[in-house]
């Protein structure tokens, strides 16, 4: 993987302000990289205006035409049989056709694979992120990886949401190694038990409420892996109408542990998110003055495979980067 391709999160002993420049730093060689310009070229853009104005004018014009690869929207079908949009229902469609080798080649150069090793020597802690079918063991899989190659113990702590697991995604795949798992706090606390070869015993702290997007649960297992405890939560969502989602975990994880100020943590998610999860971290690492890596786990099968194979899937992804990048300027520029 070109190194240049990873989104970097600045020390923790600078000022704030020198933060967040050099966050806008990194956007700025992202975004108007050769290989986003080669992109928009394909979708029929013009990719001088990469070369117009300042970081969040580029990133603004980039946001307006970066709804060509909204996939989610376009393919209202693609959607669980709860009727919730998923990611790996999308489908290709003539939009991509006779542009893969160039989708795949940007989904490299941006971060979107190859993302594999962290930057970090050590850490303090280590975050696998919720996710369908098979991410919430390959996520943990991944964490017991890094866990092991980092010079001194890291605490892991798994996050997701109390979401109920889709038939979709159950069949094949949360069965495989969570066949009792009703939510994705379940499944995920089976694959914490199974990525690091522990047992299922666990002690909880259990938030209930009547609604059950509020409800929350802290877990943590009897066994440590070589010297790093070992939990699971399950966060409440900030809005009562809908169920947790990733900004909820993180903010429910920095409100139960006691982070320090400096901070190391390395997110574990699937590799074609890598880009975009480090973007949205990137707000946190400014909120809790801490510092943020984001790997994924390795796909056997070749980089095509990397998470979820489909260019539609890459492009999404990308988009999805785009957002995160003009929700920090908008926060914090």
């Amino acid at each position: 993987m070109n190194e240049m391709s990873r989104i970097l999160c600045p020390k923790a002993d600078l000022p704030k302000q020198e933060r967040i420049d050099a966050v806008v730093a990194e956007f700025d060689r992202w975004v108007r990289s050769e290989t986003m310009a080669a992109l928009v070229l394909a979708f029929g853009g013009d990719a001088a205006e990469l070369n117009k104005g300042s970081t969040i004018d580029v990133l603004r014009w980039l946001k307006s035409f970066a709804v060509v690869w909204d996939y989610r929207k376009k393919q209202a079908s693609a959607t669980t049989k709860e009727g919730e949009a998923a990611r790996w229902l999308l489908k290709a469609d003539e939009s991509v056709a006779g542009k893969e080798s160039l989708i795949y080649q940007a989904a490299e150069q941006l971060g979107l694979i190859g993302t594999e090793q962290t930057v970090y020597e050590q850490a303090d802690y280590v975050l696998p992120l919720g996710g369908a079918r098979l991410s919430n063991l390959q996520r943990c899989q991944a964490a017991q990886k890094v866990t092991e190659q980092l010079k001194t113990p890291a605490t892991v702590v798994a996050l997701s949401g109390l979401r109920p697991i889709s038939q979709t995604e159950r069949e094949g795949y949360v069965d495989t190694y969570a066949p009792d798992a009703e939510t994705e706090f379940d499944a995920i606390s089976a694959g914490m038990c199974r990525a690091f070869g522990i047992s299922n015993r666990f002690e909880d702290q259990i938030e209930p409420n009547d609604n059950p997007n509020l409800c929350a649960t802290v877990r943590q297992f009897a066994e440590a892996y070589q010297g790093s405890e070992l939990y699971a939560l399950a966060a409440p969502s900030s809005v009562p109408e809908r169920r947790a989602n990733s900004a909820d975990c993180f903010h429910d994880f920095f409100r139960r542990f006691a982070v320090p100020t400096g901070a190391k943590l390395i997110n574990c998610t699937s590799q074609i998110y890598c880009t975009y999860q480090q973007v949205r971290a990137l707000s946190f690492a400014i909120e809790y003055g801490v510092e943020f890596d984001t790997i994924g786990f390795h796909a056997e099968n070749g980089a095509t495979n990397a998470g979820l194979s489909q260019p539609v899937n890459c492009l999404q992804e990308i988009k999805g980067t785009i957002d995160a990048m003009n929700d920090f300027v908008e926060r914090f520029v």
